[in-house]
C-alpha cells in the first residue's frame, strides 16, 4: 500500500513537476471549480497541458525524478491514442489532458494566476472553466457549472460564452453545449 501523504504535499509536488517540465498548463477540475464556483472535495489534480503528444516523455523524465510512479509504455500509449494519461504520487493520481482544441488554446491566453498551497498556479478564466465543465456533460460537471453561474451572475462575459459555446457545438455537430449554456444562464 502506498505511503499516505496530505493533499497539500501532493499538490505541491504536482506543480513542481509541471514547472520543472516547463510546460504551459491550466488546472481544471475540482481545484479550478473551487476558485470560481462552489468548492468541493476532490482527490486529484486535473491538468490541461499544451504540448505535442511526443513531448510527454519530458514530463515523465521529470516525474521519475520527483518520485511519481507510472507505467511508461502505458502512459505514452494512452497519450498517443486519446491525449489523456495518468501518473501517481503515493496514493493520489495526477490526470493530464493534452490540449487539442482552438478553444483550449484561447483559454490558455486568458489564464488567471492564483495562489494555492503556497504555489502560484494557472487556472482558466471563469468563462473558460464554465465551458470546460459543460463540455463533458456529466452531472457532477454540470453542478460545478451551475455553481460558477450562481456565483458570478451578472459578471460573466455572455458574448464570449455564447460565441465559444456555438463554436464548440458546431465542432461537435451537437447543440448540447450551446443549449446547456443557455439553460444555465437562465437559472
Amino acid at each position: 500500500m502506498p505511503e499516505r501523504v496530505e493533499f497539500r504535499e501532493y499538490f505541491k509536488a504536482s506543480i513542481d513537476l509541471i514547472n520543472a517540465s516547463n510546460v504551459d498548463y491550466l488546472i481544471i477540475g475540482g481545484i479550478a471549480v473551487g476558485v470560481w464556483g462552489v468548492p468541493r472535495v476532490t482527490e486529484d489534480l486535473d491538468l490541461m497541458i499544451f504540448i505535442s503528444k511526443k513531448d510527454v516523455k519530458v514530463i515523465l523524465k521529470n516525474a521519475k525524478d520527483l518520485s511519481f510512479e507510472f507505467d511508461e509504455k502505458k502512459v505514452i500509449e494512452q497519450a498517443k491514442l486519446v491525449g489523456v494519461f495518468k501518473i501517481f504520487y503515493k496514493h493520489f493520481h495526477l490526470d493530464f489532458l493534452i490540449s487539442s482544441l482552438e478553444f483550449e488554446k484561447n483559454a490558455l491566453k486568458r489564464k488567471q494566476k492564483v495562489k494555492i498551497f503556497d504555489r502560484e498556479v494557472f487556472v482558466p478564466s471563469k468563462e473558460d472553466i464554465l465551458l470546460l465543465k459543460i463540455i463533458p456533460g456529466r452531472s457532477k460537471d454540470l453542478l460545478d457549472a451551475e455553481g460558477i453561474v450562481e456565483r458570478h451572475k451578472g459578471k460573466l462575459n455572455l458574448r464570449y460564452l455564447e460565441t465559444w459555446a456555438q463554436w464548440l457545438s458546431d465542432k461537435a455537430q451537437d447543440m448540447r453545449i450551446y443549449n446547456e449554456l443557455q439553460r444555465l444562464l437562465d437559472l
